[in-house]
């Protein structure tokens, strides 16, 4: 039995964390004895509990990769339950304490993928972030190629790196009946085509290029409705630019939601408009797995994700014009939606699943135990 410590510093339930409770789903509990460290008032903390892992709560470190306080808070936590394989998401602190108590395995997820600053890509810049990584993680784990290009750009040496893509529980297909229910409660008809986009509501994740799309298909298509699923702090603007494009009819917001699959249920295209830190994006999985394709960038792992013409359409990122073309294009042909419908299903089953995701995890676990954990 492998004793691991997965430590989270997020107070919300982003993409890390849902990542997460999909991995602590299918983990076979026969190999394997997880510990989760959060926030004390995380969000996160029922869902883990739900899949009856046990969770300890940490006073420090609240949505920071690094909190001086919280290393040592850290620390008490690791030489409480023992790990051999502490599993740090994001959390410098985390990563110094596992390396001061002498943990033999040392993981990090990198979750997000971003250009780098020059500081970080060239000499002495480079070099030291090198040797950091190579100090205090044992393995590193990129959910996508674009995650491990970052790391490798900023002096990471490949042969530490392990790319798992990042893969969700199938979504529950909703009924017609709940389906009904939930577009007379947004006020959306039955012949309304839904675009829906679900990402938190921050610049990089491009909302407002998509608003401006909106702007243009409702020319011609008034029966349109984009579907914006998330909060964050770009929340107001966002409406206050649907109001001065004169589509605040067509923009629903709706806030965050524990269970997307509603939305999803409703929705006849996912629409992913990331210009940052996008990896393997969970809500273009997600919508695969109930055969709702996308339009999406060609940032970070998108165009690993979506196949041009398979299962949805790839368009440059902050060019709305792009996006108006590729979202008409679906919109007009009926049986090209029906054919991207079907391939984002049959992409879902043989690439993005949560189960295929965490056995890899599980053999790049028990491969470090039995390279660094000694008798």
């Amino acid at each position: 039995m492998i004793r691991v410590l997965n430590v989270l510093t997020d107070s919300n339930i982003g993409g890390a964390g849902r990542l997460l409770v999909n991995y602590l789903h299918n983990f076979d509990r026969s190999r394997f004895d997880v510990t989760v460290a959060l926030p004390e008032d995380s969000a996160l903390i029922p869902a883990v509990e739900a899949e009856n892992w046990p969770v300890v709560g940490m006073k420090y470190g609240r949505d920071k990769s690094w909190d001086r306080r919280s290393v040592g808070e850290l620390k008490r936590i690791i030489r409480e339950v023992k790990p051999q394989i502490v599993h740090t998401h994001s959390s410098l602190s985390a990563r110094v304490a596992a390396w001061e108590c002498g943990v033999p395995c040392r993981f990090y997820t990198r979750h997000c993928a971003f250009e780098p600053s020059k500081k970080l890509t060239s000499f002495p810049g480079k070099q030291i972030n090198g040797i950091l990584n190579r100090v205090l993680n044992t393995d590193i784990v990129a959910v996508a190629e674009a995650a491990k290009k970052n790391l490798t750009d900023t002096g990471v040496p490949e042969d530490m790196i392990t790319v798992i893509i990042n893969g969700v529980e199938p979504l529950r297909t909703t009924t017609a009946e709940e389906d009904d229910r939930l577009r007379n409660e947004l006020g959306i008809g039955r012949e309304d085509f839904v675009c829906g986009i679900v990402a938190r509501l921050e610049d990089y994740k491009g909302h407002s290029y998509l608003l401006e799309s909106a702007a243009e298909i409702v020319k011609t298509h008034p029966g349109t409705v984009f579907l914006i699923v998330g909060e964050g702090t770009q929340e107001q603007a966002l409406k206050d630019q649907a109001r001065e494009l004169g589509i605040a009819g067509n923009a629903v917001f709706t806030g965050f939601a524990d269970d997307v699959a509603p939305y999803y249920g409703i929705m006849d295209l996912n629409v992913n408009c990331s210009w940052g830190t996008e990896t393997s994006s969970l809500a273009l999985s997600e919508g695969m797995s109930v055969g709702v394709p996308a339009v999406a960038t060609t940032y970070g792992g998108n165009p690993y994700m979506i196949t041009e013409g398979v299962n949805g359409l790839l368009v440059p990122e902050k060019d709305p014009a792009a996006l108006t073309e590729a979202v008409l294009k679906i919109m007009e042909d009926p049986a090209l939606l029906a054919r991207l419908s079907e391939g984002a299903r049959r992409m879902y089953r043989e690439k993005f699943t949560a189960a295929a995701m965490t056995r890899q995890l599980e053999r790049l676990y028990e491969a470090s135990a039995a390279k660094h954990i000694r008798g």
